[in-house]
């Protein structure tokens, strides 16, 4: 029997790094299938030629999520998947699951348990469907494994093993460029839909980057596709941002440096979250709810919207803030081998009771 990961963008090429790792180690026949949604170099094959691993297949032709779910079915089938492995909250992992469960196909859910508490959040209701199908969910913390344990409606076998993010860390620590600016700096990424559906959010949010670059430091901003196409859609001059340096998508590891030697991170993205947490960063979030509740309860976190005056003071704050190591909330390194063993257990032998 073939275990499947499912992939679609580049925040789960890697966070599943070391799973993918840990099922080469243990020699266990597997697949990993990108159904094609980040399909340009910087968020896909870089990334991977970075990690040193690849996809066996890619949906060959322009990502819809019909089209990823008929093409998972038919590979499922033609290839003798008995296990499916999806991560996260995207398009990816909803298909994944989805394709899998009317093929009554077990999935293990990793990243388990996240909750925003914002019903409208596309990501949000991915997670919450990926949860109610899995059979296995590993959450990364007690906080999202309490939550899924009561959780009505589901039905999986909830686990605790720790964030990927760690090994990833810990296994590329000397892959982490370091700093690549004489000056001190706040790094910056925004892409998700909130954010770039809004020419006037997005234009607020630019102002509050543009003060902060004048102001107080440098401002570097590496600009996500989805991000630059908005830039264009709405007709938003580059130099709105006055002195901010604007940068193309980045590498992996050029990113986790970026973070590493920053001041602060100002982002609308969880991964990030994570990772400035795990970097010792304080981080601004421009979002109006996170589903990384422990970076906020541990201050080095905080939630500001999409204003200019509370962006801007919560940046004041996170430059002037002198603790900057928070509690290990995010476990050890080798998740990946922890979750892998888990599966194999699974697989191996009677299930045994949630927890």
């Amino acid at each position: 029997m073939r275990i499947a990961i499912v992939q679609g963008t580049r925040p789960e090429i890697i966070k599943t790094y070391s799973v993918v790792k840990a099922l080469h180690d243990a020699a266990l026949p597997f697949e990993i299938l990108h159904t094609n949604q980040h399909s340009c170099a910087r968020m896909s094959s870089e990334v991977y030629a970075e990690l040193g691993y690849a996809p066996t297949r890619t949906l060959p032709a322009a990502y819809r999520l019909g089209v990823a779910i008929d093409w998972l079915q038919q590979t499922f089938v033609n290839d003798g998947v008995g296990h499916v492995i999806v991560n996260g909250d995207t398009a990816a992992s909803i298909a994944g699951a989805l394709a899998a469960m009317y093929l009554d196909i077990d999935v293990t859910h990793i990243e388990a348990g996240l909750r925003s508490g914002d019903p409208y959040m596309p990501e949000e209701r991915n997670r919450i469907m990926v949860d109610a199908i899995a059979s296995m969910l590993f959450a990364y913390t007690d906080v999202e494994r309490q939550e899924l344990l009561r959780t009505p409606n589901i039905r999986g076998r909830v686990l605790l093993e720790g964030n990927t993010t760690v090994d990833l860390l810990h296994d590329f620590a000397d892959r982490i460029p370091g700093p690549a600016y004489g000056q001190r700096y706040v790094f910056v990424t925004l892409h998700r839909k909130e954010f770039t559906q809004s020419r006037e959010r997005m234009l607020r949010v630019f102002q509050a980057l543009r003060r902060i670059a004048a102001q107080h430091c440098g401002v570097v901003f590496s600009v996500h596709p989805r991000t630059y196409d908005a830039i264009k859609k709405h007709g938003i001059a580059l130099r709105s941002l006055g002195s901010v340096q604007v940068l193309e998508p980045v590498s992996t590891f050029q990113s986790l440096g970026l973070q590493k030697h920053a001041a602060a991170v100002l982002t609308d993205s969880g991964c990030i979250q994570e990772e400035a947490y795990l970097l010792n960063v304080p981080c601004v979030t421009i979002r109006h709810n996170t589903e990384r509740h422990l970076t906020v309860a541990h201050g080095a976190n905080v939630v500001v919207g999409f204003e200019p005056g509370p962006i801007i003071e919560a940046t004041e704050r996170a430059l002037a803030l002198t603790k900057r190591v928070w509690p290990n909330v995010y476990g050890a390194p080798g998740a990946g081998k922890r979750i892998v063993g888990r599966i194999m257990a699974e697989l191996s032998g009677p299930r045994s009771a949630v927890g």
